[in-house]
């Protein structure tokens, strides 16, 4: 049996390649663009109605590098949004039970 040549592009000599670094980032909508743009993110958190935590929760994984606490890295920041937001409904969930306001017979 007959082995195919694979087929290649032949590559110009004066061909510079082009940094990545220079190229314009496309937002897919998937939240796969990292680091996501400060922008998006405010849109994201106004979307769910936490506008005014996304400069938090960009300041706090900026910082970090866009790792997570224990240092592995975040690929999807809409993931880590999610449940950033998640924690913050459940944490005002339980300060309100644990308030004196709080009754639980109405």
């Amino acid at each position: 049996m007959k082995r195919k040549a694979k087929r290649t592009v032949p590559r110009l000599l004066n061909e510079v390649r082009k940094s990545s670094k220079h190229t314009l980032q496309i937002h897919d909508g998937m939240g796969t663009t990292m680091p996501p743009d400060k922008e998006v993110l405010m849109i994201y958190f106004d979307q769910k109605g936490e506008g005014e935590m996304a400069n938090e929760f960009f300041n706090e994984h900026d910082g970090r590098g866009w790792k997570t606490p224990t240092g592995a890295t975040i690929y999807n920041w809409k993931v880590c949004a999610a449940e950033w937001i998640y924690n913050h409904r459940q944490n005002v969930k339980r300060r309100f039970r644990q308030s004196p306001f709080y009754s639980e017979s109405f």
